[in-house]
């Protein structure tokens, strides 16, 4: 041991020495020593070893809580009356001790988290526990837990369930515990951290817990106190996000109890803004909650009750009063202010009045709960106030029209919007023409005033939501007509007003696309004149009027001529193509230093080309229609933001079964089809016009050229528009793409990102200088946009096939070079800097990870080697530790890397079926170079990000990665998922970047060393996932991942030759774990696995058209519905005993969704297992409860589209077999009455019996249950022997197999053949048919062939058996069969 670390060895021990005086001299050293750089750098090697022998900084905080045990105790027996000074003096020592802790803390945890969790955390919450240490103890530690613990990423990843629950316990009774001295928002504060630890890092609290939150909001009604509530809120909100997926109705019931008392709170706490932030954001996930997507009827998929409406109705007048208050407040203040209010609370506002108005209802007497004081809610004898409440679009009309000052105003207007957008149907045809009568007459009024754009926004809506209105009657929309007309021309006068160009031409686009009005020739002025720039919004209204009207040869100019027009008269179309181009006099051009804003900005991707070279062509509207109708590039799809909860909402709605994703699916591929683009014709004048004008304007960017002032972006915008315009002449099959390579357009775009390159070789010396790293990631981003990956026929994808022959091999080799360059440089660690010990450690984990099975892979390895978020936590914004993942801890060189990463990938994926002027391969190597042991550090939050960005980018879906180079893509996978094996966000983020490399592993060769290697590779850490998530330590967003991930392994290998997992020795197929997942404690896992269960009947390799695709072998098929029904019958089996348990109907609910969707989509995508499917849909209802309404909904949309008329005929064709199975259930509860013939859409048995007795009578019989017979005669009214004659060819047709069977040595078959001659001596007797039977032979002999002949059936074991195609067999025979 060193003589320094010997010294605070002597020292901690001196620490409990029994004099007082000794124990403060030693602390004063205690402190020198931590510091001291020689015992630190000691204390941080022996930790890192985690070599128990030697003294480290867990063995020194042991020795410190020793010292603080003993001084405690010490003032725990001092005198207790002392003076005041005494007691002050004892205080004060308190407080020394407790941030000695903190000091200590701070000093081992300075450069990373050395200090083991448990061990703090023990000594946390005893000291919190302990109510005799006071509350300065009690504040320390709490501070510590949040600042030092929560806000550390290690930390927060090893804090376990249990200790999250405890610590959740143990705060939320400090919070509910009414105590002066507690600091109640720092309790808050932990609470929501402790929330959120336990939701994003476990499954989350149990549902238990919501007690605990509904304690502490009445609590805030009952103090007047609402200290700490906004964090507790704020906590509760998360907590519902990850309850509501499995306890949907607890958490509903909860929202109808507190939210009344949160009403309360608001009308107390109107001032507090931050608050009422975090209660509108609960309100409105309540919303979303009780009405999914707005969902208005528990049919539909909305939960309702009585007390829930009462509560929208007092939120509705409350919002009205607020948003009204807001106005009143905005008129008489001092100074500007906003006149628009805050969107979250028109969202909300939008979101109530969709659920409360109602056509029938313009009024309604409401009960005011919310504001009356507890106490006299307590006292039942005291009424609740009641009001009037005014309903419906009367409202929003009244408010429109009551004032005219622009605060009263705006509110009302940002509503309407809010509301018909969301909502289109919500607005009634008949308040059409009164709205639109109000907006015009508000248009007008005050043309610059701040209202105009709100006016015009409302429009846009109601104009979208009367295009799709086809039931409107002939009268109101010629009334309609003429006020559209009245608003164009008012808005056609108003696009010369700058500010308000975007809501005016968002207008125009919104009328052209609904045919409100015949677009006029003042319209087509706007694109030839100065009376606007190229912009945004005006391209994009532009391109509606082309896709929807035709474009005049020319429009007649007024007196005033402008400088466009001066020098010749150009057609219509031309004049728009200057326009654009910003082409002005023509011998002005070599002069203009003026560039067109279209290079200045960036435009929608090829909506300028699509326009050009739709102008060039004879049939405009024509070229611009086949442009929107070709299949959208991923990547360019407008992405709109889905808000957060969408996904949970989606899923409330499946339980509906109103929609089936496996379903649509069918409808979208029947709908794709390529349109053929022969047949165009263009303007050969205009084409040159077009031409010339492009070359003229590349012609002035390269004249004008100089590598350190010109801007790239401009350079590549103009490259992109010269290939774009290529491109989409090649679409419509105008220019071959041979002669667009020659072209010189084409040449003149090779020259500009020849330039633009030299921007890049120039930043690659200088890539620390900020000013340029701005506008080199915006020229990546234009190049991305350029390049397109989709699989589909599209302009795009020949747009991108263009750009990449522009790219020389000296622009990548230099991208490529920044890239190593940005990734080695040197930067400080997520956490708290590198500790030079730490690399050794590191290294050796990842050699030892080597040679480990998939169970020894997440192994704890040395914790110190994972780095962490963020010192201290000591802004709120932050809550909890950051994701390693967070753009945070990204600087501007990262996200222009990671840009760059993302340009190689695609260039190198996009490049192996097109010709390029750089060497793929080399770029690839050099990509795969970064994530070389040698220099990926997964500690670091850039290297995680970079090593994602290359898993997801560089396996390409068409053309795949050569084998050796997803060996190398894969190598750092084991060590990454085991360093963060902990952090659940990182864990599901790397499963879901791994997806694109599963349809790499099954390309090619499969005997290959290389193929064999990566397999193996990429298995063992999937089959270490599923071993994790077996064990309990993976949350449900990482299941959803796996998941996907096995989706995905069953997709590339269907038979699952290659697709097993190794946990533990075992080897486990794909096709045998994935049913496993139907099991699963979380409803959005079962209901994931439930929809994709086809993947076990189907070859996906085909497509995704289910019925069109391979089906897999008879075997695989039986095997994998046997598997897959037994584990959804599991889970529902070990909750329908609670059935009577208020806390377990989410639960069985849930179940029973799953078991449904999971038969519906067997019985849609596979013919083989179709009759076992439906005959386990009928059992369900029995056995299973499920609801027959939502199985009849099931069974109506699959027979629909299988060709059946109806249910009852595709239900028909298969009653021969389901009552076959039915009766050999031989359990006295399963007897045809109970059969649920509510299936077939009968109503009662006796329907039921009379309709198909046909079918039923013969397998009774050859039971010889003929008492049964009598009975459904007798239910009737029919005579049982004639029941009998009339089913005879049936009866016949179960009987006669039997006696044509000749094995031997089947005892069971034996049995049925000796019941069959009894049952036909029993027929033959005299009692029955007699003589009659060789009659009723004769007579119905062609019937009963023909029956015969439907019951010859292939058997699996006969040569069929190797059979793939679903039509060679129909699964399962009806009857006994030849």
């Amino acid at each position: 041991m060193s003589l320094a670390l010997n010294d605070l060895l002597i020292c901690c021990r001196q620490l409990e020495h029994d004099r007082a005086t000794e124990r403060r001299k030693e602390v004063e050293k205690f402190k020198r020593l931590i510091r001291d750089p020689e015992t630190v750098q000691h204390l941080d090697r022996h930790s890192d070893s985690k070599q128990g022998k030697y003294l480290n900084w867990d063995a020194v905080f042991r020795f410190l809580q020793k010292y603080i045990q003993k001084e405690t105790e010490c003032l725990r027996t001092a005198k207790p009356n002392v003076s005041a000074s005494t007691q002050t003096s004892r205080q004060k020592k308190m407080q020394e001790i407790s941030s000695l802790v903190r000091y200590f803390i701070k000093c081992a945890n300075k450069r990373a988290p050395r200090l083991k969790c448990h061990e703090l955390l023990n000594y946390i919450m005893e000291t919190v526990k302990d109510s005799s240490n006071g509350v300065i103890y009690g504040a320390d530690c709490s501070n510590i837990l949040l600042k030092d613990i929560l806000s550390v990423r290690k930390y927060w990843c090893e804090i376990s369930q249990q200790q999250w629950l405890e610590l959740f316990s143990v705060y939320f009774r400090l919070y509910l515990k009414p105590s002066q001295e507690i600091n109640r928002v720092l309790v808050a504060r932990i609470i929501h951290a402790v929330t959120k630890g336990c939701c994003s890092q476990t499954d989350g609290l149990n549902s238990k817990f919501l007690d605990s939150f509904s304690k502490a909001v009445q609590y805030a009604r009952q103090e007047k106190s609402s200290a700490g509530l906004g964090h507790i809120l704020a906590a509760l909100i998360i907590f519902l996000k990850s309850l509501a997926v499995n306890f949907r109705i607890q958490v509903c019931e909860l929202g109808d109890e507190i939210l009344p008392t949160l009403l309360y709170v608001w009308t107390q706490h109107r001032s507090n803004d931050s608050l009422k932030e975090v209660i509108i954001e609960l309100f409105q996930l309540q919303i979303y909650i009780h009405h999914p997507k707005g969902a208005k009827t528990q049919e539909k998929g909305a939960y309702e009750s009585i007390k829930w409406r009462s509560i929208l109705y007092n939120l509705y007048e409350l919002l009205v009063n607020e948003i009204n208050q807001i106005g009143s407040r905005g008129k008489y203040s001092s100074g500007s202010r906003n006149i628009a209010v805050k969107e979250n609370l028109i969202e909300l506002m939008a979101d109530v009045c969709h659920q409360v108005f109602n056509e029938d209802t313009r009024s309604l007497e409401i009960s005011q709960s919310y504001t009356t004081s507890q106490r006299e809610s307590r006292d039942y004898s005291t009424p609740c106030k009641r009001r009037k409440i005014e309903l419906g679009w009367e409202v929003i009309k009244d408010y429109l029209q009551k004032s005219q000052n622009d605060f009263d105003l705006v509110p009302w207007l940002q509503i309407t919007t809010q509301l018909i957008s969301k909502y289109p149907a919500s607005l009634p045809n008949c308040e059409i023409s009164p709205l639109l009568m109000i907006l015009y007459q508000l248009l007008p009024q005050q043309r610059h005033g701040e209202r105009t754009p709100y006016v015009l926004r409302c429009l846009i809506e109601v104009a979208l939501c009367q295009g799709k209105k086809s039931n409107l009657e002939s009268s109101q929309k010629s009334d309609l007509v003429k006020l559209w007309i009245k608003i164009w021309s008012i808005t056609l006068r108003g696009i010369s007003t700058e500010q308000m160009q975007t809501e005016n031409f968002g207008l125009l686009g919104a009328i052209i696309q609904g045919n409100l009005v015949e677009v006029d020739r003042e319209f087509w002025k706007l694109f030839t004149g100065s009376a606007c720039k190229p912009s945004g919004p005006s391209v994009c209204c532009l391109t509606l009027a082309l896709t929807n009207s035709i474009v005049p040869e020319t429009v007649k100019k007024g007196t005033e001529q402008n400088i466009y027009d001066v020098n010749r008269s150009f057609t219509l179309k031309e004049s728009i193509m200057r326009w654009l181009l910003f082409y002005q006099l023509e011998d002005d051009l070599e002069d203009n230093t003026e560039l067109p804003p279209i290079l200045q900005s960036n435009f929608p991707h090829l909506i300028l080309e699509k326009i050009l070279v739709s102008l060039t062509m004879k049939n405009c509207k024509a070229v611009m229609n086949l442009f929107q109708s070709a299949p959208e590039c991923e990547q360019h799809r407008k992405c709109k933001e889905e808000p957060s909860f969408s996904e949970v909402e989606q899923l409330f709605l499946q339980t509906t079964f109103d929609k089936m994703d496996f379903l649509t699916v069918v409808e979208e591929c029947a709908v794709e089809k390529y349109q053929s683009s022969i047949g165009f014709s263009v303007h050969q004048n205009l084409k040159e016009s077009l031409d010339r004008y492009l070359l003229g304007l590349s012609e002035r960017l390269l004249n004008s050229y100089s590598s350190e002032i010109t801007n790239s972006e401009i350079l590549v915008r103009c490259s992109s528009l010269l290939v774009g315009v290529l491109g989409c002449y090649c679409y419509t099959g105008i220019v071959s793409e041979e002669e667009a390579h020659k072209s010189e357009l084409f040449q003149k775009a090779k020259s500009l990102m020849q330039c633009a390159g030299e921007s890049i070789s120039l930043f690659k010396n200088k890539t620390s200088e900020e000013s340029r790293i701005g506008t080199l990631r915006n020229m990546i981003h234009l190049c991305i946009s350029c390049l397109c990956n989709c699989t589909k026929q599209n302009p795009s994808k020949i747009v991108s096939v263009f750009f990449l022959r522009l790219l020389t091999s000296k622009l990548m080799n230099d991208i490529a070079e920044i890239c190593k360059s940005l990734a080695s440089f040197i930067r400080k660690p997520l956490d708290y800097g590198e500790v030079d010990s730490m690399n050794d450690d590191i290294d050796e984990n990842l050699q030892e990870v080597e040679d480990l099975s998939s169970m020894d892979l997440f192994k704890d390895y040395p914790v110190g080697s994972v780095s962490d978020a963020s010192d201290s936590g000591e802004s709120q914004s932050t809550v909890g530790a950051m994701n390693p993942l967070a753009e945070e801890y990204l600087s501007k060189q990262d996200l222009l890397l990671l840009d760059m990463l993302k340009f190689l990938c695609m260039c190198v994926t996009s490049s192996q079926a097109n010709p390029v002027s750089f060497r793929a391969g080399d770029i690839r190597r050099k990509l795969l170079m970064l994530i070389d042991s040698s220099i990926l550090d997964p500690t670091k939050s850039l290297h995680l990000h970079m090593y994602l960005v290359l898993l997801k980018e560089l396996p390409g879906k068409e053309h795949p990665l050569p084998m050796e180079d997803v060996v190398e893509l894969l190598k750092p996978l084991s060590s990454v998922c085991s360093l963060h094996r902990r952090d659940q966000d990182v864990c599901k983020t790397i499963l879901n970047h791994v997806l694109p490399i599963v349809t790499n592993l099954s390309q090619g060769n499969m005997d290959t060393e290389h193929t064999r290697d990566a397999q193996g590779q990429f298995l063992r850490v999937i089959g270490a996932f599923w071993h994790l998530t077996k064990e309990k330590k993976c949350t449900f967003s990482v299941r959803m991942a796996l998941v996907k991930c096995l989706k995905t392994l069953l997709e590339a290998d269907p038979y699952s030759k290659w697709a097993i997992l190794n946990v533990m020795g075992k080897d486990f197929s794909v096709n045998e774990v994935f049913p496993q997942f139907l099991a699963d404690e979380h409803h959005q896992v079962r209901m994931l696995a439930a929809e994709s269960i086809n993947r076990l009947f189907q070859d996906m390799k085909g497509g995704d058209c289910s019925r069109l695709l391979k089906a897999l072998p008879y075997k695989l098929q039986q095997t994998a519905f046997e598997n897959a029904y037994l584990k959804a019958q599991e889970g529902l089996k070990e909750v329908s005993h609670s059935a009577e348990n208020a806390e377990f109907l989410d639960e069985i609910y849930n179940r029973k969704s799953v078991l449904l969707m999971m038969i519906a989509a067997v019985l849609y995508c596979s013919p083989i297992c179709e009759k076992q499917a439906l005959f386990a849909l009928c059992k369900s209802v029995k056995e299973n409860g499920l609801e027959p309404h939502l199985v009849k909904k099931v069974l109506e949309k699959v027979s629909e589209t299988f060709g059946y008329r109806n249910l009852e005929d595709f239900m028909a064709s298969h009653l021969d077999y389901l009552v076959l199975e039915w009766l050999n259930l031989q359990d006295t509860e399963y007897s045809l009455s109970s059969f649920p013939f509510i299936l077939l859409n009968y109503t009662n048995v006796e329907d039921f019996y009379r309709s198909c007795y046909k079918v039923l009578i013969p397998h009774l019989v050859i039971r010889s249950c003929f008492d049964e017979v009598k009975s459904i005669a007798n239910q009737i009214q029919e005579d049982w022997k004639s029941l009998l004659i009339d089913c005879f060819p049936k009866i016949l047709v179960n009987i006669l197999p039997y006696f044509a069977y000749e094995g031997v040595g089947d005892s069971g078959m034996a049995q049925q053949r000796e019941n069959a001659t009894k049952v036909y001596d029993i027929l033959k007797g005299e009692n029955l048919l007699g003589k009659q039977i060789d009659h009723l032979f004769i007579s119905n002999l062609p019937e009963i062939v023909v029956e015969l002949l439907m019951s010859l059936h292939e058997t699996a074991d006969s040569g069929a058996s190797q059979s793939t195609d679903a039509c060679d067999f129909s699964g399962i025979p009806i009857r006994k069969f030849f």
